[in-house]
């Protein structure tokens, strides 16, 4: 029997149909916002979302910043809004803490504000005009672990962004390259995953957010832990975990960075339990492939399901009910 995590997984590719079929309204609002300089606020998945679309406008010219929204509001100066023509308010659930608290404090800021969620009826939303309401048309998520509306919002910032800078990204594509993901097996992945009770992530570029989520996804869904490093970052000190034995999965996708992280593939060839997520044919014995020819600001999108994958099996694994909180919940009440 399938978990409700796994379920919400498996209707990745629809939730992404679904989202398409209001591309041009989204791509109509997105050219209502000015967009010189961008600042992206969020939590958890929503936060890692915007971290992407940042990463996109960034490479584009566009002054793009991403701040989780927490801290922001208690470490960050009601003086810098002034800077950003546009404020991305990012909350998958329209309902969080941080978001309320944030519409308290600022409400003379809500012109300047956006929101981006998969609840447009949530009672944060109604503060919003339509014009200012970004749905991302994920349909229900059931479990815990965003999943359908973590890569729906990653999308949906794509669109808008994509828009600004008049480019047309192959989304229709990507829902292929998703359906392809979820057919590959990672059994012997995850068995490597069981044997370690912690696992380094590295990661370039796009993949760096998508890690980031992995991480995420891992602690909520399998109570595993992990930590994240980019791909040069892991060079300035961390190698030296190497010599512990750890499990370490490397994202080697085509692209700027692609060379340098076979690079580091190569020095990592003598340690046991290294993996490659890729979309190169097999840099090293351990390697999950997956299909080759996305652009780079699509490419690492797929990379997430894997990771998803993993997570539902080392969850059940363990005898843990994946996307069932024992602890946290589905909606954070308390910063």
């Amino acid at each position: 029997m399938k978990s409700m995590f796994l379920q919400d997984v498996l209707e990745q590719p629809k939730a992404l149909r679904e989202l398409l079929k209001q591309k041009g309204t989204l791509v109509r609002m997105a050219k209502t916002l000015r967009h010189d300089s961008v600042l992206f606020l969020g939590m958890g998945a929503s936060y890692y979302a915007s971290l992407y679309a940042t990463i996109y406008l960034r490479s584009h010219g566009i002054d793009a910043q991403c701040r989780e929204l927490s801290e922001f509001i208690w470490y960050d100066s009601e003086k810098l809004l002034e800077r950003y023509e546009t404020i991305f308010l990012v909350s998958q659930s329209g309902e969080t803490a941080e978001l309320t608290r944030f519409l308290d404090l600022y409400a003379g800021k809500i012109n300047n504000c956006v929101l981006v969620t998969n609840n447009p009826q949530s009672s944060n939303a109604k503060v919003f005009t339509d014009s200012r309401v970004f749905p991302v048309f994920a349909g229900i998520e059931r479990a815990m672990g965003s999943s359908k509306t973590f890569l729906n919002t990653i999308v949906t910032l794509l669109i808008v962004a994509s828009a600004w800078i008049g480019e047309e990204l192959n989304y229709e594509r990507l829902i292929e390259y998703v359906e392809n993901a979820l057919t590959l097996k990672i059994e012997l992945f995850t068995q490597d995953l069981l044997k370690k009770e912690n696992s380094i992530l590295v990661a370039r570029g796009f993949a760096i957010p998508i890690m980031r989520m992995a991480q995420l996804t891992l602690a909520e869904i399998s109570k595993v832990n992990s930590v994240v490093y980019s791909g040069a970052g892991f060079r300035h000190g961390p190698m030296e975990l190497m010599v512990t034995n750890p499990l370490v999965v490397v994202t080697a996708l085509h692209g700027k960075t692609f060379g340098l992280t076979l690079d580091l593939l190569g020095d990592l060839s003598s340690y046991e339990n290294v993996w490659c997520i890729t979309d190169y044919d097999r840099p090293i014995e351990r390697s999950i492939v997956i299909k080759e020819g996305l652009e780079e600001p699509l490419s690492s999108i797929p990379v997430m399901v894997i990771l998803q994958k993993a997570a539902d099996d080392l969850a059940v694994a363990k005898g843990y009910e994946p996307g069932v909180g024992m602890i946290a919940s589905k909606v954070t009440r308390k910063e």
